[in-house]
């Protein structure tokens, strides 16, 4: 099941969810482009996108990995993927998450792009959404997950123009994960750490130490992926 929620509602009682967006926020906000914004008289909107930036920064232990599957046939990548995600997230009892970007920005990119697995992402998003815009939330449980694995993974890999974080928390607040564009999973867990890279290789992970690199090219080149001017 899927059920669109609120960014409001979802920090008023999950204390470390909101702690981590507002960290995020408040390493992001510039006060250059600030300016710019006022200098526009649109500060406003500015503002807008930092809707979290003056919440509680609360203390707990993190731990952080990144981490890969060795597949490199992009169209299976996010079947492979999603298998993996539920394994990891039974491991620790996870069952339903929150998706939610760092900013509060439309999760709708670049809809001039004719890229057809993009395309494909946001007809399916607006058929969830039921509008071609949404800065909100979703409530997403396991059996729910490739859906949205799917589209985040073509919309963060060919849209520069989405949020450059979108995350999904667990409900329970035990983990927080991002896809990158290469297809590489930031994992941070919160608290415990029960993930260790002992259990991650276990489940057929890879640990990526220093440098990233796209999974599916040789020459780094990401087909599909344009800045809407």
């Amino acid at each position: 099941m899927t059920t669109l929620t609120t960014r409001n509602e979802i920090v008023k009682t999950k204390k470390i969810i909101s702690s981590e967006l507002t960290k995020v926020q408040k390493a992001c906000y510039d006060e250059e482009i600030l300016k710019y914004y006022k200098d526009d008289n649109e500060e406003h909107l500015y503002w807008e996108q930092f809707d979290l930036y003056d919440n509680e920064v609360i203390e707990y232990e993190t731990h952080s990995k990144i981490i890969g599957l060795s597949h490199s046939d992009i169209n299976t990548f996010t079947t492979e993927l999603t298998d993996k995600l539920i394994e990891l997230f039974q491991k620790i009892g996870a069952t339903e998450f929150y998706i939610l970007s760092h900013l509060k920005l439309d999760f709708f990119g670049n809809r001039d792009s004719r890229y057809k697995p993009l395309v494909n992402s946001y007809k399916r998003l607006e058929a969830i959404v039921g509008q071609a815009t949404y800065k909100e939330a979703f409530m997403v449980d396991i059996n729910n997950l490739h859906d949205f694995i799917d589209i985040l993974f073509w919309t963060t890999r060919c849209d520069p123009s989405v949020a450059e974080y979108i995350f999904l928390f667990d409900r329970n607040e035990k983990t927080v994960i991002h896809l990158c564009k290469y297809g590489n999973i930031h994992l941070t867990e919160f608290e415990n750490e029960l993930l260790t890279e002992q259990t991650l290789t276990s489940l057929g992970w890879t640990i990526i130490d220093g440098q990233e690199f796209d999974n599916f090219t040789d020459d780094g080149k990401i087909k599909g992926r344009e800045l809407k001017v």
